[in-house]
């Protein structure tokens, strides 16, 4: 029985749904990469359409009966991306061509800084944002208010806060037939403002999009896209095909991720909104400009509306069809470098965004993730990768989700791998895997199957590439792997007791501080904890010491460094308090509360309450475990399931090897499972890992039948001094038809014709040994390694520890050793991503050492 057997009395489920990319390729090809797909360990896929040339129509269903067909001959599953090219919301070209009221619409303003007194002073209000309006207008232009304000004060620079007490409503001084404003400037510093709607927005890509403020919007996308598939498989929805995958939908009223409100852009608008907003029209300039203050009530109303909005009809809209028709709506938007909670890429709201969503999702692409990059750098990313928000928090507003909202069970997805270039290899990807697993993600999404003629300059690494890519025969090492640790994380609950407040509010209404720096605090301690919304905390069951949010019961909650708070969080920390729950302040209390509150609850809040700052954080009373070292390198994650509560340990440091005793504080037998050979063993709780290198253990009542951690003193044995060097291309493997000339357990990338060699190096060698226990060990490998003893495979290795135990394959005698490592294509393929990430060296770097004991 397998380790994984032996622990859950069930098989290993699949949680992998790579994108199948589509083009119209013949269906043999089709069906080669289905069978391609299947042969990896992925026993599902995702079909996306990157472009069609014939979504929705003959030539797409065609495609699709090929790929249904193959697939259920497998018994894999499906998910099919929802639009005909990424991001969502595109409706295959339906809203531009015939649904033109329902794109995607916006506010903008005009100031004029103007100098007093000057009596019938006239504005042509046609001109706005350097574009004319004379003439015939193509585009969208309706003036919602023209308003006058007094400067806070005239010598400042122009652009400085007004005096929000001053704002007055001249839109009736205006001459609707030709837009010219006349009005008197009294004596001092004003600035007219002039805000109007119009449908020209700052993110060209995304211009023929649907409004995702209009249901009816969104309607054209379900009738376009989805009712369409429903009506070609409906018998195969909710067993073969499972679900619909919106791909980084958002407002995309800006580009990029540095869009918060305040911005000088266009805003999300729908016709009428104005009357929803909850304040008077006169303060609508305030949603780009600074008033004494004012602005942050203002701005947090606004993005409060429309993030609810969007939610309302768009996410929930597709989500209710999915739950109609017995299959998942899931995806992921855009949350890079904290676009989670602002515009442009964004949704203004992580938890918003993926509320009505079955699946949790987000996405680490283009070099976001880069082991030992836990900083800002270069990236393909827009603006670069805060590789702090990307390490500490992303995949922590993925997992909140999924524990927080009943509907979504615990199930978070992630779209990996893609968009890093031909340089990244199976050792990247499983430390990339292992730090979304560790944190909870327990589906991933591989980028990508591509089936178009090699090369293709797409986002790679592909994954087959039409036999090009060296390592793929190596890919079912790592997704097995990946199968295996995520089909443990479910079913189950996560027990972390600290909440920490999600700040989307308080960025929205004023300074802040970013969700990364308290997550990295306690990711650093080993300490659980999940990211709440305001919304959850609303709904939060508090009683005597603790509050629950679905099945997660809380004993702390943590407040980030905000300088403005919504109103409505006051009775909730109150209550808080009152029941002796622990509520954390950091850095100070928010200085405004916006909304009306009973002043006496935030007076007791803050009288039972703390304040301190990050490094004064102190959660070790609420931790699991304990390290006898300080670690902060290693990642711990958490999950009870059937009586057992798991622990898995992750080392995302480069070149530090860890050893460590953990003090659990569950009491109970402890073994420590190797997902990578599906090992179960009995273990005294030391952790050593290896960079790279991550470990999972199990504490429980139960007595299980296991093997005893080997505890064998080992002797150093002298490897052979000449070895015999091959090289082979993958198209070729596995036979080896050139030599190379060296013949020692070195990298080759330095010889002469080997600077751009791409594929397998092998090196040979014969040895006299004993038959005893026998470990291989290759030292620094670049990248995967593979050893053969006597012809047999003993292991394949595609990240640190290179270490092999021969002890099965070894004979009393002469054995012949072989050790076969693959590179990836990117010091061949030069693609405009590889040069994100450094090219490795090729071969056994070493040293390399031979141990035999006892």
């Amino acid at each position: 029985m397998s380790g994984y057997q032996t622990l859950f009395k069930k098989e290993v489920e699949n949680r992998l749904f790579p994108f199948f990319w589509q083009h119209g390729e013949d269906h043999a090809v089709l069906e080669e990469y289905v069978d391609k797909i299947h042969e990896s360990g992925m026993n599902a896929l995702c079909v996306e359409a990157r472009p069609h040339p014939d979504f929705v129509g003959e030539k797409w269903w065609s495609d699709m009966d090929c790929i249904l067909k193959k697939v259920k001959e497998h018994n894999m599953k499906m998910w099919i991306l929802d639009d005909s090219h990424f991001p969502t919301g595109y409706a295959n070209g339906r809203i531009v061509k015939d649904y033109p009221q329902y794109l995607k619409s916006y506010i903008d303003v005009r100031r004029y800084d103007v100098q007093g007194p000057f009596n019938q002073a006239r504005i042509d209000l046609r001109i706005t944002k350097g574009r004319s309006f004379t003439g015939k207008v193509t585009q969208k232009f309706n003036v919602l208010g023209v308003y006058m304000a007094k400067r806070m004060n005239q010598y400042t620079e122009p652009g400085d806060s007004i005096d929000p007490n001053t704002l007055v409503d001249i839109t009736t001084q205006m001459r609707m037939s030709d837009r010219l404003l006349t009005v008197d400037i009294p004596d001092g510093a004003y600035s007219i403002f002039t805000v109007f709607e119009t449908d020209k927005g700052n993110e060209d890509a995304t211009k023929d999009y649907l409004n995702p403020l209009v249901k009816e919007a969104t309607q054209i996308l379900l009738d376009e896209i989805y009712e369409p598939h429903f009506n070609h498989y409906k018998e195969e929805f909710g067993k073969t095909i499972l679900g619909f995958f919106s791909d980084e939908p958002r407002f995309g009223n800006d580009k990029g991720p540095e869009c918060p409100i305040g911005k000088d852009m266009p805003l999300p608008w729908r016709d009428g909104l104005e009357k929803e907003l909850g304040f008077e029209m006169k303060y609508l300039p305030l949603l780009w400009h600074v008033a004494n203050g004012k602005e942050s009530e203002i701005r947090f109303q606004y993005m409060d509306l429309i993030t609810k909005l969007y939610n309302e009809n768009f996410t929930s809209v597709l989500g209710k069809w999915c739950e109609e028709h017995g299959v998942w709506y899931l995806g992921h938007t855009i949350e890079d470098n904290g676009a989670h909670a602002r515009l442009g890429y964004g949704t203004g709201h992580f938890f918003r965004g993926q509320e009505g969503m079955h699946v949790s999702g987000i996405d680490v692409i283009g070099g976001q993730i880069v082991p030992g990059m836990n900083y800002h750098h270069d990236a393909f990313s827009t603006g670069g990768s805060n590789g702090e928000f990307y390490h500490y928090a992303l995949a922590k507003l993925g997992t909140s989700a999924a524990h927080l909202d009943e509907k979504k069970g615990g199930r978070t997805m992630c779209e990996a791998f893609g968009a890093y270039g031909w340089n990244e290899g199976l050792r990247t990807m499983k430390w990339i895997a292992d730090s979304l697993m560790v944190r909870g993600v327990n589906y991933i999404v591989p980028h990508a199957f591509d089936p178009k003629a090699f090369p293709d300059w797409d986002c790679p690494p592909h994954f087959y590439a039409h036999g090009h890519n060296p390592q793929f025969r190596m890919f079912s090492t790592l997704d097995n792997y990946m199968n295996r640790v995520m089909s443990i994380f479910r079913d189950g609950t996560y027990p972390a007791k600290v909440g920490v407040f999600y700040p989307a509010e308080t960025e929205w209404a004023g300074s802040y501080m970013p969700i990364e720096k308290v997550c990295r605090v306690l990711i650093e301690n080993q300490v659980s904890f999940d990211i709440i919304s305001r919304d959850y905390l609303l709904d939060a069951k508090i009683s005597n010491h603790t509050y629950t949010i679905n099945k997660t019961v809380f004993e702390c909650f943590i407040v980030p460094f905000g300088t403005s708070m919504p109103a409505d969080m006051v009775p909730v920390l109150n209550s808080m308090v009152k029941n002796d729950i622990q509520v954390v302040f950091i850095d100070a209390y928010p200085e405004n509360i916006m909304g009306s509150y009973e002043e006496v609850e935030w007076n007791r809040v803050k009288l039972n309450s703390n304040v301190c700052t990050l490094s004064e954080l102190d959660m070790n009373v609420y931790k699991s475990v304990s390290l006898s070292t300080k670690e902060k390198d290693v990642v711990m994650g958490e999950y009870v399931r059937e009586d057992k509560h798991v622990y898995m340990f992750f080392n995302e440091h480069m070149s530090k090897t860890v050893n460590t005793k953990i003090c659990f504080n569950q009491l109970g037998n402890i073994y420590r499972y190797d997902a990578l050979h599906d090992e179960l063993y009995e273990s005294d709780g030391m952790l050593s890992l290896t960079p790279y290198e991550s470990s999972i253990y199990v504490v429980c009542d139960e007595v299980l039948p296991v093997q005893k951690e080997k505890n064998i003193t080992y002797k150093s044995v002298e490897l052979p001094n000449k070895w015999t060097v091959k090289y082979t291309d993958s198209i070729s493997y596995p036979h080896f038809s050139e030599t190379v000339d060296t013949d020692r357990l070195t990298c080759v990338q330095m010889l002469e014709d080997y600077e751009n060699k791409v594929g397998t190096v092998q090196y040979s060698a014969k040895i006299h040994l004993d038959k005893k226990m026998t470990v291989l060990d290759l030292g620094r490998v670049h990248e995967t390694a593979q050893v053969f003893v006597n012809n047999q495979l003993v292991d394949t290795r595609i990240c640190f520890p290179y270490t092999f135990d021969l002890t099965d394959y070894i004979q009393s005698g002469e054995n012949e050793i072989k050790i076969e490592v693959t590179n990836t294509l990117g010091i061949q393929q030069r693609d405009y991503l590889s040069h994100f990430l450094m090219i490795e060296p090729f071969g056994v770097e070493g040293p390399a050492s031979l141990m035999q004991g006892d």
